[in-house]
């Protein structure tokens, strides 16, 4: 009796595959043409631990709070490359801390708690170790402070007393071609007093003036202004100037607030 074996082989073959999404040729292992949805929680809880299938965390609690990243591991426990996007939108502050003892890195130096203050906003990324040092944080976007204001205003350099085209020096604001602005927006120029440049065996000193400007307006709140001055040149000489901030008080007419300046030619030495 003739007996017939049929045997047969299954080959097994590894394909690299690319996904595409709304795209016909994917260039990435994934590859989508749209937007991505992943989930969102807000908490306003004052503990609260960090869940396998967060992603977007914001917080809007009436107290501070600590948030704890999930315990990882090795096998089905390890979360590599797994990010966090955390948000706190809350008067309060939040206390980000690994689990298990573990640490967070920012540097080189893991830290054990990282604070996200009121309105910032941090991305954590769970990194390949085990132990110690195992979530990093990879984004962080501090807020923008709530008292900052900003002036600009552009102000006329008279010539010097001893330049091509000589303008005497003056106090008082007896001299008003050199003001600036309209209305209460406006800069006077109260004086200037001129220096001329010198040479001598070892030193060179170059002319400058000092100038002291008055703000019509109400006075600034100086404290903590920090001005910040650029010398530009619109005349149809090549000088080149620069300006230096000498000081900024409410000390001028019903005080006014005064800028004073002092501005040198270094191009002429």
């Amino acid at each position: 009796m003739k007996k017939i074996f049929s045997i047969f082989v299954i080959c097994g073959f590894l394909a690299n595959a690319q996904v595409g999404i709304s795209k016909n040729q994917p260039t990435s292992t994934l590859d989508i043409n749209g937007s991505v949805s992943a989930n969102y929680r807000q908490v306003t809880a004052t503990t609260y631990s960090i869940v396998t299938n967060d992603h977007y965390i914001t917080y809007n609690g009436t107290a501070n709070s600590t948030f704890t990243l999930p315990a990882i591991g090795s096998g089905a426990s390890s979360f590599t490359g797994r990010i966090y996007k955390i948000k706190n939108i809350s008067a309060f502050n939040i206390t980000l801390q690994a689990s298990g003892g573990n640490t967070l890195r920012i540097d080189n130096t893991p830290v054990s708690t990282f604070i996200i203050p009121t309105g910032a906003y941090a991305e954590v990324v769970n990194n390949s170790n085990t132990t110690g040092g195992t979530w990093d944080l990879s984004f962080i976007t501090l807020p923008k402070p709530n008292n900052v204001e900003i002036y600009g205003t552009q102000l006329s350099i008279p010539p010097h007393a001893s330049g091509t085209a000589p303008v005497a020096d003056w106090t008082g604001h007896s001299n008003t071609a050199y003001d600036t602005g309209t209305g209460t927006d406006a800069w006077w120029v109260i004086s200037k007093a001129s220096t001329s440049f010198s040479v001598g065996t070892g030193f060179s000193n170059a002319s400058r003036m000092t100038l002291v400007y008055e703000y019509q307006g109400t006075p600034f709140n100086i404290t903590n202004m920090n001005p910040s001055l650029t010398a530009g040149n619109n005349s149809s000489f090549p000088d080149v100037f620069i300006a230096s901030f000498v000081s900024l008080a409410n000390n001028g007419t019903s005080g006014k607030t005064r800028l004073t300046v002092s501005v040198a030619r270094v191009d002429f030495i």
